[in-house]
């Protein structure tokens, strides 16, 4: 290797660890880099522990907390004795301009960081393998060669094990067998009449779709509590209400007494009693509200790796999908498309997470920008308010919300005249199903 590119290593190195240092979420973007690709033995044990600490949801970093996390490890024990807080100061100080305050410019030093160590790998390989062929008498050398080139081939190769179909159908027959359950595939909705057309699974992203104003934060409210009492874990990623204000709304739901006598304190000693066991009910739960006003890929990534490490995670909902809506309208749909494209992909399918979110429909009864979500959503489904003309050919006791599956890849969709009945009750912040109305035919 030459003295440039050596340098250039080295630099790329200091800069991961410098880089962690200021944002040691960062590290949730770069799991494949393992500690033995860093050259340097301390940046391998500093990286190891400011992964360690990030993992723990610490967010500041310092070199006092990296030397504790070093002597809590057996195996890095003796090198917490080793570096001094002032040395591990001057690496950060020394690489202060080596910093990226982006995840692109921190992939970028982490892949450079991979590829030497790629190179430094496959070159000692080689050098092994030279030996091998010098030696006069060396038994079985082709199954010796192969196996040391074949370790560092699959350490570093970018692909996963691609097995035929022959060794997987049995296995995916028994993850089929394992998902039923109450006449359903994966995690029903609290909706049965819904569960005939689509259900919560892990790798699909279902959308609510609905106009402004017309319940889509409590539909998603009540799948969240819905879930939760089905003991799932859940993230629920929120870009309209704080946690203040979304507490309120789930002990409103959770205690059936009225968001508004909830909030002015306009209860009665026996309704506190129900706020409080909901709240402490709410604590048992496996249950994170994170309040983010502008959603961003990278806010929302970091945030599900983070809980998927500390408590788990099997739903993540996101209230709600949308464009940033300022600047060029190309830009913002551009943007919103790449959004639902990394929640369905990156999270839903790679992390095997199951994923249900809600966007603004217009005056039409479209989606906005409906074709960059239908391309990514696994279903839609769409809730508007009855007609009073509807509501008096239904019955009142078949609700006054309609629900239609539009887009569906794992099932059915509807007719245009084929809805769901749902009671909504916003006092309460509770949808329920209600009485499933007689679809009218008309007289010859």
């Amino acid at each position: 290797m030459r003295a440039s590119e050596d340098i250039a290593r080295v630099d790329c190195e200091a800069g991961i660890i410098a880089t962690l240092f200021y944002h040691p979420d960062y590290s949730f973007y770069s799991e494949d880099l393992l500690p033995n690709h860093f050259t340097n033995i301390e940046n391998r044990y500093i990286y190891q522990a400011i992964c360690s600490l990030a993992r723990k949801d610490i967010t500041q970093i310092d070199p006092y907390i990296i030397i504790q996390e070093l002597e809590t490890n057996e195996a890095t024990r003796h090198l917490a004795g080793e570096i001094t807080p002032e040395q591990l100061y001057t690496i950060v100080d020394n690489t202060d301009a080596l910093v990226r305050n982006t995840v692109e410019g921190y992939q970028l030093l982490t892949k450079a960081v991979k590829d030497a160590a790629f190179r430094r790998d496959t070159f000692q390989q080689l050098r092994e393998c030279q030996q091998l062929c010098l030696q006069k008498s060396s038994d079985n050398i082709e199954q010796r060669i192969y196996q040391l080139l074949d370790d560092v081939m699959m350490e570093f190769s970018a692909a996963n094990d691609v097995p035929p179909y022959a060794e997987v159908v049995d296995k995916c027959w028994e993850e089929i067998e394992n998902r039923q359950g109450g006449g359903y595939a994966g995690i029903p909705f609290k909706f049965p009449a819904l569960n005939d057309y689509a259900t919560i699974e892990r790798g699909e992203l279902f959308i609510f779709g609905a106009e402004q104003k017309q319940g889509k934060s409590m539909m998603l409210l009540n799948c969240a509590v819905d879930l939760l009492k089905q003991d799932y874990a859940v993230l629920y990623l929120d870009s309209e209400l704080n946690t203040r204000l979304f507490t309120a709304r789930i002990l409103a739901h959770l205690s059936g007494i009225e968001y508004k006598r909830l909030t002015s304190g306009n209860y009665t000693e026996d309704e506190k009693n129900r706020i409080m066991q909901a709240k402490e009910w709410l604590k048992t739960r496996k249950f994170t509200h994170i309040y983010i006003p502008t959603f961003d890929q990278q806010s929302i990534y970091t945030a599900v790796k983070k809980v998927k490490h500390t408590q788990g995670l099997d739903v993540l909902i996101v209230d709600y999908f949308k464009g940033k809506g300022e600047g060029d309208a190309f830009d913002s749909y551009q943007e919103l498309g790449r959004f639902v494209d990394m929640v369905k992909n990156q999270i839903c399918g790679e992390m095997n997470i199951a994923g249900i979110g809600a966007a603004q429909a217009t005056v039409t009864g479209k989606l906005a920008d409906s074709a960059k979500i239908a391309r990514n959503a696994s279903t839609i489904a769409m809730i508007t308010d009855k007609t009073p003309e509807e509501i008096e050919a239904d019955g009142a006791e078949c609700g006054n919300k309609k629900l239609r599956v539009t887009v569906n890849r794992n099932g059915m969709q509807m007719t245009q005249d084929e809805y769901i009945d749902l009671l909504f009750d916003g006092n309460h912040i509770r949808y329920e199903q209600a009485k499933q109305h007689i679809p009218q035919t008309p007289f010859d």
